[in-house]
């Protein structure tokens, strides 16, 4: 199984469910432009990032001894991905990644340079924050009351 693919494709379903609630994407659009990022690179990192979140709760739990299922990211909490791409420290985010694509890794190494590079660190921390926004927003827009994915990206 690889689970890298299983993250990459929630985080992209994920962020099409945020883009269907209503204003969403042209405010994410609109700060990337006050933020002098272009969208379609900023849309990358975004998605990048939730992966990456989303990895990094997946290998906890395979750490606990969890058997990996793809439908064991379908059961986690926005509000938990959430918490792991603000509060998580950079290096466990990037911590346990399989060998990656070409594609992919290219991504995962400009995550890795606007972590590592100072001049870019308010880009990482709003891009990260946007992340965190769009889940919380996502789990509000539900009426389960403790919404997993699969609630919010179903």
């Amino acid at each position: 199984m690889d689970i890298w693919s299983d993250c990459s494709a929630w985080s992209r379903r994920i962020l099409a469910a945020a883009d269907r609630l209503s204003g969403y994407r042209h405010v994410r659009q609109r700060r990337f432009e006050d933020w002098w990022v272009h969208p379609d690179s900023a849309d990358v990192v975004v998605r990048t990032l939730l992966a990456l979140s989303i990895h990094s709760l997946v290998l906890d739990a395979v750490a606990q001894g969890q058997p990996y299922t793809p439908e064991m990211i379908g059961r986690l909490r926005p509000a938990d991905i959430g918490n792991v791409v603000t509060k998580r420290p950079d290096h466990e985010l990037l911590a346990g990644l399989p060998a990656l694509g070409e594609v992919d890794q290219l991504h995962v190494d400009v995550v890795r340079i606007l972590t590592y590079d100072s001049a870019s660190a308010l880009t990482a921390a709003r891009l990260r924050a946007l992340v965190h926004s769009a889940l919380h927003q996502l789990a509000k827009s539900v009426s389960a009351e403790d919404p997993v994915c699969d609630d919010i990206a179903g």
